[in-house]
């Protein structure tokens, strides 16, 4: 696809064989070597708290009381554990730090707290309050110890569990309508709106965990005198089991990749800690104690910046690129790769924003995953064609990508978690590329010139079919984006003789025209809230001789409804090829 793939020129430096990726990432992988698990143990004669890694080594105890310490939870900083402890005869909320140090006290519940869930932002923690013969559901700010009741209603709430995102709550309550039977609720951390009952079911439901993403919810549920650990959708459909044995699984908890829970179980005797991936496979005991090991907890993900960041290619005229992140706001950037070998493009962050995926030419160009910190580099793609401009599925399971592997360009889409091979959803004598993922995941828009020019295309990806062709102009269009919202696809046309940022609507029809420039404007990418587009543009550019404009390229926001024009980057480098930084857990 050469005409929207990335220059001809680009440098593609031969890669020595010791540098050759050595392993695509798999579905067994264990969570990230930074992650540590903290959980309760009484291997000490009484409960206390415990860490250690995702894969059981480094264990430390933090706390040593001859009272008991129990039901830990990370700060979403990882510098701080809230648990509770029953030190001064009553149950309360503490914190303490990961080594063992700044132990102190944060409520002063006559009746007790216990259950101690973090705000995403670090700054409150939810708990449940007992007062009197009443269980209800409170919240304590960390920093002023000030506290105040969320909810009292339903009876007898419990395990509270703040979305990714804050502004829902997920917790267990009895259902007076149904016997008092325990279930998962969720209501708006703003107490607006109604409380809803996720479960409803006959069994008996606790300890909600919700997923990094915010799209799903693990719970236990006990029934038949057995309790096993089910994951659901974030609105209560899909329960499906993943444990289903005779022994008790609780206490389920997300890694912050997505794809791995811990939990507890007594499958061995006592109670241990576990893994396993989230679909119940790849069962990992990490303890061995005689002793009950209890509630363990990952670190939440770290938080998003409370600024827009853009990921994106950056790199001197003829040179490679590597990839940075720019904040939007201070215009700060940081680099997530930095090697003077590669050439790394077109990345695009998963819809939790925790992963990056991206081009490099490494081999040929190939298909890479990394964390959004830059660990955990992993080929997802080899072989001697090249791959380029992936893109995720809005559920994160899937990439797609354009490749040559069959002579011309085509789309192709693989497991993101390495399984199984690419296929194909074209197979056209002509070029497709530039795929984008409709929100809900069943179509994919695409670039093609398969009519002689290049048109966006429509591919029905859940149930099939021929291509749409949406834009049917004699221009040139490409590089399509949906917008998160789903109502609006964002693209370059050369319609008016240079190439502007255009919009339509998902049927085809041109609302609006974004940019109108002499210059290249090109390969827009949407804001979450779908309100403002950022582009690439070498309007203000220099060439490699520097005697006139075009070459070098900046990265620009445009608000949609204002036409308001923001330069985000203006350095020496070229910068392409931007990529907004999804908000985590969108409802």
């Amino acid at each position: 696809m050469t005409s929207i793939s990335p220059p001809a020129d680009t440098a593609s430096p031969a890669v020595p064989g010791d540098q050759q990726p050595t392993a695509a990432p798999t579905p067994t992988a264990a969570p990230g070597a930074s992650d540590r698990i903290v959980f309760s143990s009484d291997r000490g004669g009484n409960e206390e708290i415990f860490v250690m890694n995702a894969d059981g080594s480094g264990l430390a105890r933090l706390t040593d009381h001859p009272a008991r310490d129990y039901d830990p939870d990370w700060a979403p900083n990882r510098r701080q554990i809230a648990f509770v402890s029953d030190r001064t005869g009553t149950a309360e909320l503490y914190l303490i730090a990961p080594d063992g140090s700044g132990l102190r006290r944060i409520t002063d519940e006559p009746d007790g707290a216990s259950e101690p869930s973090w705000s995403p932002d670090g700054s409150e923690i939810a708990y449940v309050a007992t007062h009197g013969a009443n269980r209800v559901l409170a919240v304590v700010t960390v920093e002023s110890g000030e506290t105040h009741t969320l909810f009292a209603n339903p009876p007898r709430i419990g395990a509270p569990a703040w979305s990714p995102d804050g502004t829902r709550i997920a917790f267990s309550a009895a259902d007076p309508t149904a016997n008092n039977n325990r279930e998962i609720y969720l209501a708006n951390a703003d107490q607006s709106g109604t409380i809803v009952n996720l479960t409803n079911n006959a069994a008996s439901d606790e300890r909600p965990a919700w997923s990094p993403d915010g799209q799903r919810i693990a719970f236990e549920r006990r029934r038949g005198g057995q309790s096993d650990i089910y994951v659901m959708n974030a609105d209560g459909a899909a329960q499906t089991p993943i444990t289903d044995g005779p022994a008790d699984d609780e206490s389920p908890s997300w890694a912050r990749d997505g794809r791995h829970i811990a939990f507890a179980s007594n499958r061995d005797g006592n109670f241990e800690i576990y893994t396993m991936s989230d679909s119940g496979k790849d069962v990992l005991r990490l303890t061995e104690h005689p002793a009950d090991e209890m509630t363990p907890r990952f670190p939440p993900p770290p938080p998003l910046r409370s600024s827009d960041e853009i990921l994106l290619a950056a790199g001197t005229l003829g040179g490679v690129r590597s990839l940075r992140v720019v904040s939007i706001d201070s215009g700060q950037s940081n680099a997530l790769t930095d090697n003077l070998l590669f050439d790394e493009i077109t990345p695009a962050w998963s819809p939790d924003g925790q992963r990056v995926a991206f081009a490099s030419d490494r081999n040929t160009f190939d298909i890479y995953l990394m964390n959004a910190d830059g660990s955990g580099l992993a080929a997802l793609t080899s072989g001697p064609a090249r791959d380029m401009h992936p893109v995720w599925s809005p559920d994160g399971k899937r990439i797609a990508f354009e490749s040559n592997h069959g002579g011309n360009w085509d789309v192709y889409v693989v497991n993101a978690d390495g399984s199984g091979e690419p296929t194909s959803l074209t197979d056209s004598p002509a070029n497709d590329g530039n795929p984008t993922w409709s929100p809900d995941g069943e179509q994919i828009a695409f670039a093609s010139d398969r009519s002689g020019n290049f048109d966006i295309y429509l591919l029905d990806v859940a149930n099939g079919g021929a291509p749409t062709d949406l834009t049917n102009s004699p221009a040139n269009e490409v590089f399509p984006s949906w917008s998160p919202d789903g109502e609006r696809i964002a693209f370059r046309s050369d319609r008016d003789g240079d190439n502007d940022i255009y919009i339509m609507t998902t049927q085809g029809t041109i609302t609006q025209q974004i940019t109108n420039s002499p210059a290249d404007d090109t390969t827009p990418a949407w804001s979450p809230d779908s309100q403002r587009i950022a582009f690439a543009s070498n309007r203000t550019g220099l060439t490699a001789s520097g005697s006139e404009p075009g070459d070098s390229y900046d990265i620009y926001v445009v608000t949609i409804s204002s036409g308001a024009l923001v330069q985000i980057t203006a350095t020496a480098a070229s910068e392409q090829y931007p990529s907004w930084r999804p908000r985590r857990a969108q409802p």
